[in-house]
């Protein structure tokens, strides 16, 4: 008697509507006896508990066979509006039915307006991005924006596309109702803040949360990588020096993999990366964003499949060490906010019970791998000021006699730095030689000193007299022409020979 009033309450909660119109207890009766035939089909019931919200069947179970025998289950309790939870009481299986709230059928003109808006802002972003690679400040002209288009929207959008397309696939496989993918637009120079999909349904079991949480970053792992060879490339075969960086301007840091497969193309460090490569550091840098072992991130779904509950502790480290990380760049404590916003704890899969084969495991490992490549603590630095320089002189040796006392020669400095230099031109003391100055050269106005003002990365070059001094006698000397600037020092020595 006390069961049949508490499934008559159940259901009356539970509000139970049926296809030929009718409800009440006799037809709410019956929809009981079918979950229970569902579940009888699978598992041996051995009793019934009914609450407000759910029936709670206890089962008798075979390891061998439970993953397979609960998923079953689950894909036919979905298409009626059920859910099944499998839980582990005390030494006794139960598996939990609820009402499922029905997933009403959204459209794609979310998903459309989205992609539209990204295409947008990635095109603006990628004629920014070509005509700083031609080092020009005419941005809006017709051919950045179609280069843009080719060579940065492109491999950028299919980056991310793949990215998120391979989670949409693996979670179709797995009969997890989700979303197509929506596309963030954003300011230049990125264009876009990633993608994300909509997962509607909860992860059946461990297997489909891990891999449909790691399908993604290795789908778009694997796009990445050559469209960054592409992308190098092409920097080789267009190669555009960079002009100096001044203080306060904003580089990119590059992950590991990124700078071992730099280091493959022998061109020189000061070049421009071309567009292409760029959207590979675009790739490498999601990536690693989303492998992030935290709540819903593709790290978390990673984290709670292998480690189950105690996952929580490896998400609450990852929240910790970004707000460590944001003393340097600030934008890790907003990554760290949106973290908290969503949850920091995984909520468990329908199974999650049903242990983990080794290969499955063995794809954590390779989650851990491709973020320990990919990932950079500070991937935007501020580039601060910086005092260097250095001298040459047109000849290293002079001779000279009591015939020719006099000698002649130039120094050239070049500003290394990033700043503008005044750099102090003078002569170490020296008893036997004495080195005059003028600027510039063949003025003939010679000083004991010179300051040459040099712009980052340019040039300077200075005439230099030395005469030998009455005390002098034969040998050989040092002399030492020095430069100074902020602290900095640099100088270039000179043999002297008399006779």
């Amino acid at each position: 008697m006390d069961d049949i009033i508490l499934i008559y309450m159940w259901l009356r909660c539970c509000s139970v509507a049926y296809r030929d119109g009718t409800s009440g207890p006799s037809s709410l009766g019956a929809e009981v006896e079918r979950l229970k035939s569902l579940v009888s089909s699978q598992f041996e019931v051995y009793d019934i508990r009914v609450t407000y919200d759910a029936v709670v069947f206890f089962v008798d179970c075979n390891p061998a066979t439970l993953e397979n025998n609960f998923d079953s289950i689950r894909k036919a309790l979905v298409p009626i509006n059920y859910i099944p939870f499998l839980q582990k009481r005390g030494g006794e299986y139960t598996i939990t039915v609820g009402k499922r709230k029905p997933v009403g059928r959204k459209g794609n003109i979310p998903n459309i307006i989205l992609l539209a808006a990204t295409l947008i802002s990635t095109t603006i972003a990628g004629a920014f991005l070509w005509a700083g690679y031609y080092n020009s400040n005419n941005i809006w002209t017709l051919s950045n924006f179609l280069n843009g288009l080719v060579y940065f929207v492109t491999p950028v959008m299919l980056i991310l596309g793949t990215h998120e397309m391979g989670h949409f696939l693996v979670a179709r496989r797995f009969r997890v109702n989700a979303s197509l993918p929506y596309f963030i637009p954003s300011i230049p120079p990125l264009g876009t803040l990633g993608a994300f999909i909509s997962i509607r349904d909860p992860f059946p079991n461990r297997k489909a949360l891990l891999e449909i949480g790691i399908a993604g970053p290795i789908a778009g792992f694997l796009v990445a990588i050559p469209v960054a060879f592409v992308g190098f490339y092409l920097t080789q075969m267009n190669p555009v020096v960079s002009p100096p960086l001044t203080p306060g301007a904003q580089v990119f840091t590059v992950p590991y993999l990124y700078s071992l497969m730099l280091s493959l193309f022998p061109f020189s460090s000061n070049l421009n990366i071309f567009p292409t490569a760029f959207a590979a550091w675009v790739g490498f840098f999601a990536t690693a964003l989303n492998l992030l072992p935290a709540g819903q991130l593709d790290g978390g779904h990673v984290a709670r499949a292998l480690l189950g509950e105690q996952s929580k502790y490896l998400g609450w480290a990852a929240i910790l060490g970004m707000v460590l990380l944001s003393f340097e760049f600030e934008s890790w404590i907003l990554i760290a906010l949106f973290v908290l916003l969503v949850g920091v704890r995984h909520p468990p899969p329908l199974n999650d019970i049903s242990k983990l084969k080794v290969s499955r495991k063995m794809l954590g490992a390779v989650a851990l791998a491709m973020f320990l490549v990919t990932f950079t603590p500070f991937p935007i630095v501020t580039v601060s000021s910086s005092t260097s320089f250095t001298i040459s002189s047109s000849t290293q040796l002079i001779s000279m006699n009591s015939a020719s006392s006099v000698q002649y020669f130039n120094i050239t400095v070049v500003n290394t730095g990033n700043v503008q230099e005044a750099v102090n031109i003078t002569q170490l003391q020296n008893a036997n030689v004495v080195a005059t100055f003028a600027y510039p050269p063949g003025s003939g106005q010679y000083g004991t000193y010179v300051v040459l003002n040099i712009d980052p990365g340019a040039t300077a070059s200075a005439s230099v007299r030395i005469a030998a001094t009455s005390t002098i006698v034969s040998g050989t000397y040092i002399l030492h022409i020095q430069g100074s600037s902020n602290g900095y020092v640099s100088s270039v020595p000179i043999t002297v020979g008399y006779s």
